[in-house]
Formats: C-alpha cells, sequence, structure tokens
C-alpha cells in the first residue's frame, strides 16, 4: 500500500514539474511573440488613456510588450527618442514643433486632450503678474510648453523672462514650494486647482475656465498633449505605430463609457498616492473623446509658437499631424461594436 502511495506522488510530482516548465515555456514563448516598444514621459494625467491602454491589457491585446522610462521633462523624453532611446514620446506639441524647424522631424500621431488646462499661480502676496519683477517663480525647463506658457503671461503684463529668477526643480514639487515662500510663482496644471485654493494661492491665469482659454487661444481646441513617433519611425514602422493607436483608441473608448472611480481605480497603480478620482473628475472635460486633432487646435499652438519665438515660421499641419492611424482604429471599433 505505501509502495503504491509513493507512486502515486511521485507521478503527481513529475506531472506538476511538467505542467510547470510548459507553463513557464509558454509565457517565455509569448513574451518573445510580443514586439517590444520603449514610451518615454513624464508621467502625467494628461496622458491618461495611454495608462488605461496599458493597464487594461490593450497593448498586448494588440502584441505590444510596452516599457515605460519617466524623464524629467518633455524635452528631454523627446530628445531621447529621437537619440534612439525609445519608439514613442508621450509630451507637449510645442517642442515638438520647435524641433522640427531644427531639422528633427516627427509625426505626431494622437492626441490625449482636446483642451488646455494650464495654471499660472502666485503665492497670497502677490496679486498679478507685473509684481514678479526680481521674484523666484517656476515654469518648467526652457523649451517646455509650460516654460512657454510663462514666458507668454510674462510678456502679457510687459515683462520679458529676464525680469525674474527661473527657480529649476521637479514638477511636483512647485506646490510645496510655493506653500513655503520659496517661490512666488509657479506654473501648474489644472489637476491642481484644489489644492491651489487649500494653501490661500492666487490662480493668475487659468485656461480650464473656457472664456479665458478662448480669450487666450482664440479657440476652444487645443490639443497640445500628444504622443508622437520620428518621422523615421513612422515610415518605417507603420504596422507597430498603428498597434499603439488601437490599443489607446480603445482605452479612450473605454474611459468614455465610465465613471471617475472606475477609471480612477483602473490606472491607481501607476500614480501612487495621489487621489485619482478627483483628478480625473477635474480633468474629465479636457480629455480627447475622439483622437481628433483639429486644424483648429493645432493652428492655435502654431499661432501661440510664432508669436512667442518658439517657431520663426508655421511648420504646417499636413508636415506633422497623421491622423490616418486614429480614423483605421476608429473604423475597427465601429466596425466591431456592430
Amino acid at each position: 500500500m505505501k509502495k503504491i502511495s509513493k507512486g502515486i506522488i511521485i507521478v503527481s510530482l513529475i506531472g506538476l514539474l511538467l505542467t510547470g516548465c510548459s507553463s513557464q515555456a509558454t509565457n517565455q514563448q509569448n513574451e518573445e511573440e510580443l514586439e517590444k516598444i520603449i514610451i518615454s514621459e513624464m508621467r502625467g494625467e494628461s496622458w491618461l488613456p495611454v495608462y488605461l491602454a496599458e493597464e487594461l491589457g490593450y497593448f498586448e491585446e494588440e502584441g505590444l510588450a510596452t516599457e515605460f522610462v519617466v524623464y524629467k521633462d518633455g524635452p528631454i523624453a523627446f530628445q531621447g527618442m529621437h537619440a534612439g532611446d525609445s519608439q514613442f514620446c508621450m509630451l507637449s506639441t510645442e517642442p515638438v514643433l520647435r524641433a522640427y524647424e531644427e531639422g528633427l522631424e516627427s509625426t505626431i500621431i494622437l492626441p490625449t486632450v482636446k483642451s488646455k488646462q494650464y495654471m499660472f499661480a502666485s503665492n497670497s502676496e502677490i496679486t498679478s503678474i507685473e509684481q514678479l519683477k526680481g521674484k523666484a517663480i517656476f515654469g518648467g525647463m526652457p523649451g517646455s510648453a509650460p516654460y512657454s506658457f510663462v514666458a507668454s503671461a510674462l510678456e502679457e503684463a510687459g515683462m520679458t523672462v529676464n525680469d525674474v529668477e527661473w527657480i529649476n526643480m521637479e514638477y511636483g514639487a512647485a506646490l510645496a514650494a510655493l506653500e513655503q515662500g520659496s517661490l512666488s510663482a509657479a506654473f501648474f496644471d489644472g489637476i491642481y486647482i484644489n489644492k491651489l485654493e487649500d494653501i490661500n494661492a492666487n490662480i493668475l491665469i487659468n485656461t480650464s475656465d473656457p472664456e479665458k482659454h478662448k480669450e487666450i487661444y482664440g479657440t476652444e481646441r487645443y490639443e497640445s498633449q500628444m504622443v508622437t513617433v520620428t518621422k523615421k519611425f513612422a515610415q518605417e514602422n507603420p504596422e507597430t505605430v498603428q498597434k499603439f493607436v488601437n490599443a489607446v483608441m480603445k482605452a479612450i473608448q473605454w474611459q468614455t463609457e465610465h465613471s471617475d472611480e472606475e477609471v480612477a481605480r483602473v490606472v491607481a497603480p501607476m500614480f501612487e498616492g495621489k487621489d485619482m478620482v478627483e483628478i480625473i473628475g477635474i480633468l474629465r472635460s479636457s480629455l480627447t473623446t475622439d483622437g481628433n486633432y483639429s486644424k483648429e487646435g493645432y493652428e492655435a499652438i502654431e499661432k501661440f509658437c510664432v508669436e512667442q519665438g518658439i517657431l520663426e515660421s508655421p511648420v504646417g499641419y499636413e508636415n506633422i499631424i497623421d491622423m490616418k492611424y486614429v480614423n483605421h482604429a476608429l473604423e475597427v471599433i465601429s466596425k466591431n461594436s456592430k
């Protein structure tokens, strides 16, 4: 009886071992079948659909194995992509246009927002931009979209970028620096509005207000935050770009059909320690629902860049925006929903 029991145990152990080896081999085979892509980014909520695509497994469904690499600011991430460190980059349009003019040609494949939610806020003692002369402020690194936004605000107030002291720091450190008094004013994403009110900051400019947005940019559209690839990569790897856009467009559809709480629950692992329900509630109205980069929004960005001296002359929508990937993804989604 004991011999029979020992025999059964040995056979079972061998079976488990073989099953484990088989499972490990299958997983390895699956990983090998996926195409590896690297996405350079700054980990910002404005690119929410890309993170949703990751957490919902849509990239894997499209045959892509993703690796996200976080950089301090958009222009650094972008330069890294052109140096071959990544294939996809998430940042704002403004530095991409400037780089295009300098010879670094890119293709913007989809936006993640439809309008801009930028703020410029000061401590409680500063009530106007004119009072910032000689004061310490933060606006990201030169060349970034936040820096251009703040520089534009200074110019509108009759000042230049040399009239203030620019402080170099992480975006996430600006709120504490403003509260502690080491900064007099700083750029913030719109999602910080409640936190700024909590520290009695003065919000000098807020483009989350549709009227203010239209007053500054002349339109309600401004699809600044987006995903781009190098023009060379798009020409040589259209199928890979299409897979990426398919995954994000499915995420945009999922995001549109689900509540703030449901979206927050899915992306929470990528934003540890943040109240994503509150953030998504603030951000929701500015997020794209169709993946369209409008000509109206692009022309507003281009006009802003020319006026601010970021561009010497217009680049042209057709030279840098390619909506064929989004349009194809929408056709597939529509066909599958019937």
